[in-house]
């Protein structure tokens, strides 16, 4: 009697932990999702360059087609562990790609933190009194240009001819902020 209950319980408590650990383990086409939401999301903040989303879409898809030869026959506890594994390493080089400063050189500053800083300069001129109101709307009007732009621009993904003329683009209006905010001291200081 005392077996029959020890198996018993035994057996409660692998049905019990059997779908407890079949939660935290991630479906297929669950990170198939996330790695392509991964890698549309960089693409859109500008974390990889175009030639690496091509790259790591190329994986993607190799690895889809992968996944359904192992499943003609049904997948296997192997195909599986196969297939987690190599989910692992492709997350691993997604992470790794939209972290590096590959092909941008380490003194590229991401377009939204230069967007964030032209825009408290420019706040900043007209509460110091540096910038009249009309030079204030000329210099947004001007930053709004380039943030149309830069929009456009993502639709298709950022490339790096793309990212060279925005930044150029900033790197002048960042410049006339400079300029209308001197004028401006130095003609009543």
């Amino acid at each position: 009697m005392k077996k029959l209950l020890a198996m018993a319980v035994a057996a409660g408590a692998l049905a019990i932990a059997a779908p407890a650990s079949a939660q935290t383990w991630q479906s297929i086409n669950q990170r198939q999702a996330q790695l392509d939401q991964r890698i549309d999301v960089g693409v859109r903040n500008g974390s990889l360059t175009r030639a690496e989303a091509v790259r790591l879409r190329d994986e993607f898809r190799d690895l889809a087609r992968l996944e359904a030869r192992y499943r003609v026959n049904g997948l296997s506890y192997g195909e599986r562990a196969d297939l987690d594994r190599r989910f692992d390493a492709l997350s691993a080089r997604i992470r790794y790609e939209r972290h590096d400063n590959q092909d941008r050189g380490n003194a590229w500053v991401p377009i939204n933190q230069r967007q964030r800083q032209l825009d408290d300069r420019i706040d900043a001129g007209r509460r110091d009194g540096s910038l009249s109101r009309q030079e204030e709307l000329r210099l947004r009007a001007e930053f709004r240009a380039i943030a149309d732009l830069e929009a456009r621009y993502r639709r298709g993904g950022l490339s790096m001819g793309e990212r060279r003329d925005l930044d150029m683009r900033f790197d002048r209006l960042s410049t006339r902020i400079m300029v209308e905010r001197r004028d401006r001291n130095n003609w009543y200081g």
